[in-house]
């Protein structure tokens, strides 16, 4: 995955998605059961935005309410900091809409990465995420990442 999702995702996320923190940015890709909150089967828009928010807390290392290029960088995995650093540079300018130099997870939210991972997924447009939306999302990332680590 070439984007941010999580943090989150995060994914919000996100790694969205950084909150949703996709895979690209370090974080693990979340399953289905972290984000179904109250394992009811669904994932509704509130069990995502909740997530990031615990992505985005656990992202902030020194837990001043920001997210530093530092911080975002720290969650990449070794083997992929230099890529990660050069994203999470690019995450920084594009969400850092007061220019401070850090993320909140108001300016995060501002953006809706989380709401539209979060309508990409949601096929049927029910207003929650089912097991099998999940797995269908998931499915076309892997195929895609598979096809893209086969170009390099």
């Amino acid at each position: 995955m070439k984007k941010i999702a999580i943090f989150a995702l995060a994914a919000t996320s996100i790694l969205a998605s950084a909150p949703v923190m996709a895979r690209d940015h370090g974080g693990s890709r979340p399953d289905f059961s972290k984000l179904d909150a109250n394992g009811d089967g669904q994932i509704t828009q509130a069990e995502v935005k909740a997530f990031g928010a615990t992505q985005f807390t656990e992202a902030d290392t020194d837990g001043d309410g920001s997210l530093t290029l530092e911080e975002l960088t720290a969650r990449a995995k070794a083997d992929r900091a230099k890529k990660m650093g050069k994203r999470a540079k690019r995450m920084l300018k594009r969400l850092d809409s007061d220019g401070n130099g850090t993320i909140e997870l108001a300016e995060m939210e501002q953006m809706k990465l989380g709401q539209r991972m979060f309508d990409r997924m949601d096929e049927n447009e029910d207003g929650v995420i089912s097991q099998e939306e999940f797995d269908a999302m998931r499915g076309k990332r892997d195929r895609k990442a598979k096809r893209q680590s086969s170009d390099e």
